[in-house]
C-alpha cells in the first residue's frame, strides 16, 4: 500500500505515477523540477529554487533630517 498523492486529476496512488526530478542549473539559480506523470501525462509538478547569491543594489543610504 502506498501513499496517495493529490494531482491535477485527483489523489493517485504513488506507485502508479511515473516520478523524474529534473535539474537545470544558470548563472545565479539551481532548479530542481518533480514531475509526476501518470499514462505518460503529466499530472503533477512542484519546483524548488535555490539561489546562488543576492541580487546587487546600487540604492544609497540617505540621511535622516539631513
Amino acid at each position: 500500500m502506498s501513499n496517495p498523492v493529490m494531482t491535477t486529476q485527483g489523489l493517485i496512488e504513488f506507485d502508479k505515477l511515473e516520478v523524474k526530478d529534473v535539474v537545470e542549473v544558470g548563472d545565479n539559480y539551481r532548479k530542481i523540477a518533480t514531475e509526476y506523470r501518470f499514462g505518460g501525462e503529466l499530472v503533477r509538478r512542484d519546483v524548488t529554487v535555490n539561489a546562488f547569491r543576492g541580487l546587487e543594489s546600487t540604492a544609497v543610504q540617505g540621511k535622516i533630517n539631513g
